[in-house]
Parts: structure tokens; C-alpha cells; sequence
């Protein structure tokens, strides 16, 4: 089972339908969002809003917004959650990550954040805010929440807390509590440190899982740029290489017309392709392979770049007509969308080149090896506040 990390899959473009026909054969983990088990500390969020907006601090602006986005993130959630519902049984499986948010790891991830090459203000720019602002809400409601109003209890009282919270029918109620100290709190973060500062911090909850995992199905592809720059060993690629993330990437973007962007009518092709074609989709799959391995014996780049897509259009027609079902006109039609990109193609060259002849790769703990984005190619509409 591969984990699709560090997001929860909140918005429907995180995934290219092609990735629930490559892993057909193996269900994703999709991680729950970080608010998930908030409602366990019974904390009402939104009396909290409501309190901090009465007092009008001068930090009240960030607080709004951060309020924003956290609520475009759990209504957008919910919508994507329920699009994908039907794949649930075949292409994936939600787990709840369990992971430090309180005091300790804030440092520890302030201190992760200078550790690297590249300047905070880049830094800044390559994280997901909303997924940060999930990250925010379940450090102020769940974790120091927990810390103000349970401070009397045992870890083994709060699990058993919890637990008996989860078992409630309707959910537990939310607890009546004087918010002085979680305000106070708040003052100290946004009051000394900028909204984007607090919202980076908080996206590098979950980076540090990576260490206990060889791949995972990166949901921000910017996040390699991060990972490149820790002060972590980098070492040249050596036989044998690992071509899969290429030969995926190579059905990606065969496949992505017919399946992206997910929504009601795609997942519903998904269905019919991952159920009645199954052969269709391996048989590509070892070709997309096939491919990959000899395109990845080419030593000269200028060469690849020029031959890349000549080469696999000429490969993949046969399996492209047989896995969607078309007729010879139809199929020529479709590969000349595919193939009219050639910009998309020279990409691919030049991460199969790197990847061949001794680029960089990023090695972190169990070694991060060669990350590729599951991300449809399809422009999808972005979330904003």
C-alpha cells in the first residue's frame, strides 16, 4: 500500500485519475486530514473564532484568515471526499497518521526549516497553506487545547478519554471553558510571528514520517526542492536504477485525457477501466516500462529530448486502442492531443536522463528515492480564500 503524503487528498487535482489505474492492483493510503480527531478534544473552534473576533487583537487579520482557509480546506475536503467515495472499495483506504504537534515538535520543525539551504521567503512558497492551516487548527484545538483544560490528566486518561469520546452517537459535546488561556496563547504565536511563518511551521508536522519510508506518492512535487536543500547526503543514481517512477509518469500522461480531472463522471471510468480492463492496464504498464528502460539507455540528452515522443507514440498505440476501447481513427486522434505537448515530453526526457546518468537523488533516513507527483496534469480550479 503506498501512502500518498504529506497532504490529505482535500482537493480533487492532488490526484491524477491515471494513478488509481496504475495501482489497481494496490490501494492507496490517503491520509485523514490533521482535524480529524479534533472534535475528541470537544473543543468548539468556532465559539473560539467568534471570542478572538469580539477582542479585536492586532493580530486579528491573520486570525480571519487563517479562519478562511481553514474552512475552505474542511468544506473542499468534504466535497473531494465524497466524488472519490466510489473508488473507496477497490483504490484506497483512509488512515489517521499519528504524529507530534505540540511545543516540541513546533521547535523541532523551526529548527528543520533553518537547517535548510534555501531562504525562509522560498521556503514560504513551496508548501500548501491550507493543508498548513489544517495543520494550525489541530495544534490550537486539539494539542494545546488538551494542554490548558486537560493538563490534570495522563496520556493513558486521554486515550481513554478519547475513545469514549469517538464512541458517542452524535459526537462528544463541546466543552464550556473560560478561553483565556488558549487566547493568551494565540496572542504569543500571532502576535509575534507572521501568518506566513506560522502556516510554514505547521506544514512540517508531517515531514519528518518520511524517514521510516522508502517511496511514497508525493502529493506536493514542491517539497523535493525543500527536501534536496536539508543537510541530508546526496548521492549519484548506480545500477539498478529505479525506472517505475518513469514508466509512471510515461502512462500519466497517456492516460490523463480519458481519466482527469477526477470527478463524477471520470471516477466513473475509473470503475469500468479498473474492473473490466484490467489486463489492458498492465499490458500498458509493462510497456510504459519497456520504455523507460530503453529510452533510459540513450546518453545523449539533445538525442532523447528529440526522439522521446516519436519513439513511445510509435510503441503505445496498440495498447492505448485496446485499454479505451477505440477504433484505429479515434486512437490517432487521442495520440495527437497526447503527443502535441512537446514541452511535457522533453520534461520527461530530462528527468529520465538525470535519473539514468547520475543525477542527484535525495537520500533521507530510509532514503527518499526518486519522488514523483501523482498530481493530475489537468488544470483544476485553485482554492482561495
Amino acid at each position: 500500500m503506498k501512502l500518498f503524503f504529506p497532504d490529505s487528498y482535500w482537493r480533487a487535482d492532488l490526484i491524477s485519475g491515471s494513478a488509481f489505474l496504475y495501482f489497481h492492483d494496490e490501494k492507496f493510503a490517503l491520509a485523514l486530514p490533521p482535524s480529524t480527531t479534533t472534535f475528541l478534544s470537544g473543543a468548539n473552534s468556532q465559539e473560539f473564532f467568534r471570542y478572538v473576533n469580539d477582542r479585536k487583537p492586532r493580530w486579528n487579520a491573520s486570525f480571519i484568515k487563517f479562519s478562511q482557509f481553514s474552512n475552505k480546506y474542511h468544506s473542499t475536503f468534504k466535497r473531494t471526499s465524497e466524488t472519490i467515495e466510489p473508488l473507496r472499495k477497490d483504490g484506497f483506504k483512509n488512515i489517521v497518521l499519528s504524529y507530534p504537534r505540540g511545543d516540541a515538535a513546533w521547535e523541532s520543525r523551526q529548527d528543520l526549516i533553518a537547517s535548510s539551504e534555501l531562504p525562509f521567503e522560498e521556503v514560504a512558497t513551496l508548501i500548501d497553506p491550507f493543508s498548513a492551516a489544517d495543520e494550525l487548527y489541530s495544534h490550537i484545538f486539539l494539542e494545546k487545547f488538551l494542554e490548558f483544560y486537560e493538563a490534570d490528566r495522563s496520556t493513558e486518561e486521554l486515550v481513554a478519554l478519547g475513545s469514549a469520546q469517538a464512541l458517542k452517537e452524535n459526537g462528544p459535546p463541546f466543552r464550556s471553558v473560560d478561553w483565556t488561556l488558549l487566547y493568551e496563547y494565540c496572542d504569543s504565536l500571532f502576535g509575534l510571528a507572521s501568518l506566513e511563518e506560522i502556516f510554514t511551521t505547521s506544514y512540517m508536522f508531517r515531514i519528518p514520517i518520511l524517514t521510516g519510508m522508502p517511496k511514497v506518492l508525493l502529493s506536493n512535487p514542491n517539497m523535493v526542492k525543500f527536501l534536496a536543500s536539508l543537510p541530508f547526503e546526496t548521492t549519484t543514481a548506480v545500477d539498478p536504477v529505479d525506472l517505475d517512477v518513469v514508466a509512471w509518469e510515461i502512462f500519466r500522461q497517456l492516460t490523463s485525457p480519458r481519466v482527469d480531472p477526477i470527478n463524477q463522471q471520470t471516477v466513473e471510468t475509473i470503475q469500468r477501466l479498473t474492473r473490466r480492463h484490467s489486463s489492458e492496464i498492465d499490458s500498458l504498464k509493462r510497456r510504459c516500462f519497456t520504455l523507460a528502460k530503453e529510452l533510459g539507455a540513450e546518453t545523449d540528452l539533445e538525442k532523447l529530448q528529440q526522439r522521446i515522443g516519436q519513439h513511445i507514440r510509435g510503441s503505445v498505440e496498440s495498447e492505448i486502442q485496446d485499454l479505451l476501447v477505440l477504433n484505429k481513427a479515434t486512437t490517432k486522434e487521442f495520440l495527437d492531443t497526447v503527443f502535441s505537448d512537446q514541452k511535457t515530453w522533453v520534461g520527461i526526457a530530462t528527468f529520465l536522463y538525470s535519473l539514468t546518468q547520475g543525477g542527484p537523488l535525495i537520500t533521507a533516513g530510509a532514503a527518499i528515492y526518486s519522488l514523483s507527483s501523482v498530481g493530475s496534469k489537468v488544470e483544476g480550479d485553485s482554492a482561495t480564500a
